[in-house]
Parts: structure tokens; sequence; C-alpha cells
């Protein structure tokens, strides 16, 4: 694909496209050299390094911006922008907040009433999308998220009868309009929700009022795995598996996009749990259940609430109905994943993918310190069957619920001769001089990191397109591959979960394991920047169920 913003990509970079048709999935192979892959962040350009500002509890989940701007007033200009926008238009379309514009309207059945032209935009567009999907798409899907809420709570699902009454709540109009007053009626006392499209439109709009700050060139928005590209930026972006979603989990693909939006929506982070089942929170308003092909669905659209729609129907329909859908929009693409592991992409998506990539020779990063070959044919190999999931929870320094700056983080494993064996995860701010200036400040990662010859700058804070978790929680899982992708023996190791906050604490969570033929589970002592922590040794779960 032609560039045209004059920079030079780390990566090498193999394209290949596989036909439209459905085809087993293969996994995503990751060529020597790549040490630490939690998604893709943009590449750095000539004209210079993003600025990047992390947020947690932003519209419900977290926040990355990557701001390229003359300097770092500009850039933080950007950021009040983004935030300032967000705030102001949540204010309207929030279905959380009780006084919001849409939840007063909602509450005022049967009358006719004027609303602001954000309010009026999304009912419209939730109208056409519902007409386009032929159903799929519908507001009046939240009396089936209530019910199954509700299920998930008693510990059984909800039952015929019940299912059967809520379909015939969907069966009733939820609102009229009037185009020329621009106005709106709601007619029904079905329970809404605008949050399939609303997110997208807000992305959208803060874009466009960051983008209005003298000195910006580019950004790249990310809430909660949904993105929005604007102007002169630079890089690749990860598409999260949905069938292995966790921070350390390396990409299904990668794309590149311009100008677009990408919006990526499915069951693996949010869902209801009723007796050990496991189901999806998006539901298919005709049938009244989740769905269960679907494991997830990525969009690429012109337009950030296009493509967030579009990435919920295309988790409801066919593959082949959501292909037709998709190839029939303005400039779309979609990658569609089932539960079974097959995988559907549009005619479109190959324009976008490069699927096999690797780092250039000159590039492999190479430890300082390699365990003898003596040592490793003495210890048991690693269980392929077994994995490390390491769970945490950044802890808000207000605790009001407020939104809050996330602190540096870093995960990592060592051996017992305190040798890094495996980086998982870090996260640091970045701006002018680039993120690495800030490595230091995480304390133990930086003495360990000595260790190897020297530190590749290659980026190691990724951009990954994955369905909306909830703020501040994170997992990354241990395969048992150390940083050349070489699978460590068993035996002893220590976990440590690092954090330092910019005017703020630092933080160090260690704990020593036997990683052997056991499985376990213990829960760590959190601090003031890591609320909660918890390990499981364990035999890998099957992603199908």
């Amino acid at each position: 694909m032609a560039r045209d913003h004059g920079f030079r990509p780390r990566l090498i970079l193999m394209n290949y496209t596989r036909p439209r048709h459905a085809a087993p999935r293969r996994p995503f192979r990751l060529l020597a050299g790549l040490a630490l892959f939690i998604g893709c962040h943009p590449l750095a350009a000539t004209a210079g390094e993003p600025h990047v500002f992390s947020h947690e509890s932003v519209m419900g989940t977290s926040l990355d911006l990557r701001v390229w701007a003359d300097g770092p007033d500009a850039a933080r200009d950007a950021e009040a922008r983004v935030l300032g926008a967000i705030d102001g238009l949540s204010a309207i379309l929030s279905g959380y907040d009780p006084d919001s514009e849409f939840s007063r309207w909602r509450r005022a059945t049967g009358r006719l009433q004027a609303v602001s032209p954000p309010l009026w935009d999304l009912l419209r567009a939730a109208d056409a999308w519902r007409r386009r999907s032929a159903g799929a798409f519908d507001p009046r899907v939240e009396i089936l998220s209530r019910l199954w809420a509700e299920a998930a709570a008693t510990g059984r699902e909800p039952s015929a009868d019940a299912i059967q009454r809520a379909r015939d709540a969907l069966t009733r109009p939820a609102w009229r309009l009037d185009a020329e007053a621009r106005a709106a009626e709601p007619l029904s006392d079905c329970p809404l929700s605008l949050n399939a499209i609303a997110k997208g439109y807000v992305l959208e709009r803060a874009c466009a009022a960051a983008m209005k700050v003298g000195g910006v060139r580019g950004l790249v928005l990310n809430v909660g795995g949904d993105l929005r590209a604007v102007g002169e930026t630079a890089g690749f972006i990860g598409v999260v598996d949905p069938l292995a979603d966790s921070e350390s989990s390396p990409p299904l693909t990668l794309i590149e996009v311009h100008d677009r939006a990408v919006a990526s929506s499915g069951r693996s982070q949010r869902g209801f749990s009723i007796n050990g089942r496991w189901y999806s929170h998006i539901f298919d308003p005709r049938a009244g259940r989740p769905v269960e092909a679907v494991a997830g669905a990525t969009v690429v659209a012109p337009d950030s609430a296009d493509a967030d729609a579009l990435a919920t129907i295309c988790n409801v329909l066919t593959p082949e109905e959501s292909l037709r859908l998709v190839d029939a929009a303005d400039d779309a693409a979609c990658l569609i994943v089932l539960a079974d592991g097959r995988t559907f992409r549009s005619a479109r998506w190959g324009r976008l993918e490069h699927p096999a990539f690797a780092l250039a020779a000159d590039q492999e990063p190479k430890p300082a310190v390699e365990p003898a070959e003596a040592e490793r044919s003495t210890a048991a190999p690693w269980n392929p069957d077994y994995e490390l999931a390491v769970d945490f929870e950044i802890n808000n320094p207000s605790d009001a619920g407020t939104r809050y700056r996330r602190p540096y983080v870093a995960v990592w494993v060592e051996d017992k001769e305190g040798r890094p064996v495996r980086n998982l995860i870090l996260w640091l701010s970045q701006g002018g001089a680039g993120p690495f200036q800030w490595v230091p400040d995480l304390k133990r990662w930086y003495r360990a990191d000595q260790l190897r010859k020297k530190t590749d700058k290659r980026e190691m804070i990724f951009v990954m397109s994955r369905p909306t978790r909830a703020p501040g929680k994170y997992r990354v899982v241990w395969d048992g591959k150390d940083d050349l992708g070489k699978l460590a023996p068993q035996g002893d190791y220590t976990i440590y979960v690092e954090a330092a906050r910019e005017h703020g604490t630092y933080q160090n969570i260690r704990k020593d394991v036997t990683l052997a033929a056991s499985p376990f589970t213990e829960d760590l002592k959190g601090n003031d920047e890591i609320k909660s922590a918890t390990i499981e040794y364990r035999r890998k779960p099957d992603p199908k169920k």
C-alpha cells in the first residue's frame, strides 16, 4: 500500500491477502525477532513521535490519545478539546446519566419534543441502520440486556415466556421523528440504549474538535478499542483476536488506515455468566437471545458512528449477510471471526491488511544473557497446554468514579536468577523525547532491562482495536515463551507488576511462583496504584466456550 507520510517503517511487511470466502483460521505467525507485542502502536514518523495521553473511566472504559503536533502545548490543547467534547456530548447522549438530554427525553413518553442536533443525528442514524440491517440493529434491545442481566443474577436463563414478552415489546415503534420541527416523540416504555452507535458519534466529533487546534497535524483517538485516525498519522493498528483477548495476546492481523474509523465488537470483554456458561452482551433482537455464532467483528469505515453500528450488526447477521451489507456501504470493510475460529473478510479488507510481518534483521532484540543450554536440557519443558494469567486493576486515585490518568505500568517475568524472561506489558507516557525518557521511573523494570545489551527503541506501547472493556481492568497471559519465542522450562519464576504515576507514587508487586504440573490461583496484595491483582496458573481455556 502506498504511503504518503514520509516515514520508514521499522517492520518488514509481507503483503498477503486471503480469498474473500471463508477459510479455516490459521495461527497468526510472528516471525523471529518480535520480543513484545501487545498490539501495534503507530510507528514514529519523520515529523516526530506522537504525544500520548491515557485516561481511565471515560465513557465507561479507557481512553488513549496520540497527537502529532508541533509541540507539547498544542498536544495538550488537543487533549483538552477531546475531553471537553466527550464531556459535552455525554451530557446529551448518555443512557447512564439520568440527567442527560437522552434520559430526560426518554422519560417523556408520548410527547413530541424538540431535541438537540446530536440527539437528532443519533436517532436518525439508529433508524437508518435498523432498516438497513433488517432489524439486526435496534436500540430497543436494551430490554433484552436487562432481562439477561437479571437472569445472570439469579443463575438461570430467562424463561421462554419472558423472552417472548421482550420480543413482543420490540415490535412496537420506539419513537417518531418530525423532520420539519426537528423533534422526536418516544412512543413506548420499552427501554432504549444508543450505546451501539453513540460512542462512535462522540469519537468523530471529539477528533474534529481537536483537529481545530493550531499546530495539530494528526491524531489517533482510541476509546475502549474503538479508534479514529485523523490527519497526518503513521503506522498500523492491531486487530484483537476475539478468541484470545488479553493485553499480551498477539493481534489476529494488522491493518493500515488513514482518515478512517475502526470499531470492534464481540463477546470477549462483556457478557453474562450463567451456570458456568458465558453469554455475549450482544443480542439478536429478532430471536431475543445473545448471539452465539460470531465471536467478534472489526469494521473500518469513513465515519465512526457507522463503524460502531456495523460492528454490532456483523455480530448478529450471518457472515454472508454482513459481507453483503458492508460491501454495499460507503468505503467500508470488515473482518468477522466465528466462534469456531473461521474468518470472513469483506471485499475491501485486503486493501488494508498486512497479516504477516517481521522485524528487520538488524532490529532483532538479543538478550545479553541466555540460559545455558545445559540448564535448559535438565529442566522439564513448559507444558504448552498451560498458561499463566495475571489480572490487575488500576486504582482510581480520586476514588470518585471520574476519569483519571493511567500510571506507567510494566508487567514481566524473571527467572530464579533474576534474569528477564518475558515482557508482557510496558505502558508509558510519551512526548517530545519519546516514551523511553520515562523508563527509569519503572525502577525494577529498568534495572532488569540493563541485562539486555541495550534498550531497543521499538515501540512498546501499541494501539489495539478490541471490544469495549471496563475501565482500569486488564489481563495479560503468559504462554510460557520467552522474549525470543522459545518455550521456557518449568520451574521457579518471579512475576512483577510495577506502576509509577507522574506526580504520584511508585509501587511494585512481586510474587515468587513455581510453574510446573500443579495449577493454582493466588490473590496479590494491592497498593496505591494497583488496586488488586490475581495470578492464575491454569490449563488453557477453550476460547470457543
